[in-house]
């Protein structure tokens, strides 16, 4: 239960989950790497399992909990860790280079941000598909509101029901040879909730309660946790939940405005 409130299960963390992506982290939130995710958390703790409008009771007790550390803390100890710098240089010379971790901490960096979120997007890639999608609720989180987000959704909506597919050395439990069927089928849950929370939260910050009960209308594959028969409900409602998007855009003049046909993303994310 511990490690669902750990950085592995943040989406401020975004390359990682409680089963995939070995190593160190890094956070967002904080713009540090993390040494050890799945003994660190923080007061602004963003679940990747869940909606935040599902468990936020748990989340502010959570946050009270760790109120008085302004950053990092060991999940176990209850004391604070210092922020880490990211360093290129250093990752390479302690051959521990992963280029997802560098992706992900050049976000700030990258301007305008949509650009290095986009860059996730499609293929069957995994890890790069639960990065993805726990960018996307990032950002959602950062610029409060969904007209700035609702072409990103777009995107990840035409993935919903992409199987992603995993190389042993992504997963955490696999370092002594190949993924156990277990581990592989855990690790495409975790994506799962990833991709259908991102687009429950969408629903939430426009408004739209058929996003924001998705899981409710493709509770026959969720429920039995059956990704065969989820992946074929995903497929079924896919292109009227993208239609609903566009209309709802379209309504509020937000769909490719006038002063908006050169520029991907009309409001530019996090201030």
């Amino acid at each position: 239960m511990d490690e669902l409130f750990s950085c592995r299960n943040c989406i401020h963390n975004s390359g990682q989950s409680l089963t995939i992506g070995r190593g160190v982290g890094f956070c967002l939130q904080h713009d540090s790497v993390i040494p050890e995710p799945e003994r660190t958390t923080c007061k602004y703790l963003h679940r990747k399992d869940l909606p935040q409008f599902v468990v936020e009771e748990g989340i502010r007790e959570h946050a009270a909990e760790f109120a008085v550390f302004p950053r990092l803390a060991s999940l176990n100890t209850k004391t604070p860790i210092e922020r880490i710098p990211y360093s290129e240089q250093y990752q390479w010379e302690q051959n521990s280079f992963d280029p997802i971790v560098h992706s992900i901490a050049q976000y700030y960096k990258v301007e305008p941000r949509w650009v290095l979120i986009s860059a996730f997007a499609g293929g069957v890639d995994g890890r790069h598909s639960l990065t993805h999608g726990s960018l996307i609720r990032h950002y959602m989180d950062r610029c409060g509101t969904w007209t700035s987000s609702y072409r990103l959704v777009l995107g990840l909506l035409k993935e919903i029901d992409v199987e992603p597919q995993f190389a042993a050395e992504a997963l955490v439990q696999s370092q002594n040879g190949a993924p156990s069927d277990a581990s592989l089928l855990d690790a495409v849950w975790d994506v799962v909730y990833v991709r259908l929370s991102a687009i429950q939260e969408y629903g939430w910050h426009a408004g739209l309660e058929p996003l924001m009960w998705a899981s409710d209308t493709v509770n026959g594959g969720l429920s039995k946790m059956n990704w065969s028969r989820l992946q074929e409900e995903f497929h079924q409602h896919r292109d009227a939940w993208v239609h609903l998007v566009i209309e709802h855009a379209k309504q509020h003049d937000a769909f490719f405005p006038a002063a908006d046909r050169n520029s991907p993303i009309e409001h530019e994310d996090e201030g």
